[in-house]
């Protein structure tokens, strides 16, 4: 089945959501355009580069996701192109953990992304990874000092909706 490569990354950056959208665009080198939807509740920031499409977001109201709900924001990162023959959870896992970990040392932030570890029948099973940058890391030092660590990983279960499942208004399904 042919998926679309997409990754979210969440950012606890305390800025107003203009200021955001220059501090993230100019640490990705792109530029973010505030999107003018009236049907948003909350303001959004698009843009485009190498391929990829992204869209900035503040992390709260309808759009709060409730495993990062520390997270001011959030940073969906779309391919704009996809091959049958790529398998897209390798591809989500390496982008997902290398835009973390480059967000977390240019803006000296927290940074955290869910990566898909198993599917079963009833639920996906996902690693939430949050990035920190090395306090200790300096530019004088070898490349093989780490810039970026992982401060916590925990596993967490998302159960698929029932959308087979229909109840009719007495309650029984069918």
């Amino acid at each position: 089945m042919l998926q679309e490569l997409e990754v979210d990354i969440f950012i606890r950056l305390q800025e107003e959501p203009d200021r955001a959208a220059d501090i993230l665009g100019r640490a990705l080198g792109t530029s973010f355009t505030a999107d003018e939807d009236e049907a948003l509740e909350l303001p959004a920031y698009n843009a485009q580069g190498l391929g990829f499409g992204a869209t900035l977001w503040s992390n709260e109201g309808e759009a709060l996701d409730p495993e990062f709900e520390d997270y001011h924001f959030g940073l969906t990162i779309t391919s704009q192109y996809w091959c049958v023959d790529l398998d897209t959870v390798d591809l989500e896992s390496g982008l997902s953990e290398y835009y973390a970990r480059l967000l977390a040392f240019h803006l000296n932030v927290e940074t955290a992304t869910e990566i898909l570890l198993e599917t079963t029948e009833d639920a996906e099973i996902l690693e939430i990874r949050t990035f920190k940058r090395n306090p200790q890391y300096r530019l004088d030092q070898s490349p093989t000092v780490p810039r970026v660590f992982v401060a916590e990983t925990r596993t967490v279960e998302a159960p698929f909706d029932d959308e087979d499942d229909v109840e009719d208004e007495d309650g029984t399904e069918f």
